[in-house]
């Protein structure tokens, strides 16, 4: 493509000439390949939450990549023990030169960036403490992967360690106490909800406690209540 000469005249009455319609396209092409460049970093960056961890696990939607050892997570979760055993295309290949990706993209990277985390040791890299949510996101990801075990202390830290009233937070931590069955902290979880909480324990299910609790429990606690 050829651009158009243009002179532009300044107050010194200096001309300076240069191809409008070229640099423009120039321009163009250049925001082009940044915009490419960053977005390949961001797809291809990997939290190595293990250094030389033989496995990369990319997780969820947003396809986040946590570099981990294989052998930690077996150790740890009978889901993974037996995914990367010798019967699952998951488990061929390990230990090679470089490390294998695993894709997990119905799972919530935080969730597992945070178990993985906590298993590894890099208790760093653990936000202290984590929100409701989040932890409710960890306790379906354990139950799921069958790791809660593995999270037992971490899991009872963050259950009760909060000093917090409201009542929807508090029935998502209810939720992950019960995933995690921990007896105490459910018990001290429900009597804050019993005191603070006006109006029908239905209220507190939303998306995630629909899936980690059975309704039967709030409506057993709204009984409680009213009795």
């Amino acid at each position: 493509m050829r651009g158009r000469a243009v002179t532009l005249t300044l107050d010194g009455g200096q001309g300076i000439g240069f191809l409008a319609v070229g640099v423009r396209f120039r321009v163009f092409l250049s925001w082009q390949v940044l915009e490419m460049e960053k977005h390949d970093e961001s797809s291809n960056s990997v939290t190595d939450i293990a250094v030389d961890g033989d496995v990369i696990l990319v997780v969820g939607p947003e396809r986040k990549k946590l570099r981990v050892h294989s052998l930690i997570l077996k150790n740890v979760s009978t889901a993974f023990n037996a995914m990367f055993g010798p019967h699952f295309k998951e488990g061929q290949g390990l230990g090679g030169a470089y490390p294998k990706e695993i894709p997990l993209p119905k799972d919530s990277a935080a969730a597992l960036e945070l178990i993985c985390c906590v298993i590894h040791s890099r208790n760093d890299a653990v936000p202290d403490p984590p929100l409701p949510s989040e932890v409710l996101q960890v306790a379906i990801a354990a139950d799921k992967y069958d790791c809660a075990v593995g999270l037992k202390f971490a899991g009872e830290s963050w259950l009760t360690n909060y000093d917090i009233k409201n009542t929807v937070e508090l029935g998502r931590l209810m939720a992950a106490a019960y995933i995690f069955d921990s007896a105490h902290a459910f018990w001290k979880i429900t009597l804050e909800l019993i005191f603070h909480h006006e109006g029908s324990y239905l209220q507190l299910v939303d998306e995630d406690t629909r899936h980690a609790i059975p309704l039967t429990i709030f409506c057993k606690q709204r009984l409680s209540a009213d009795l």
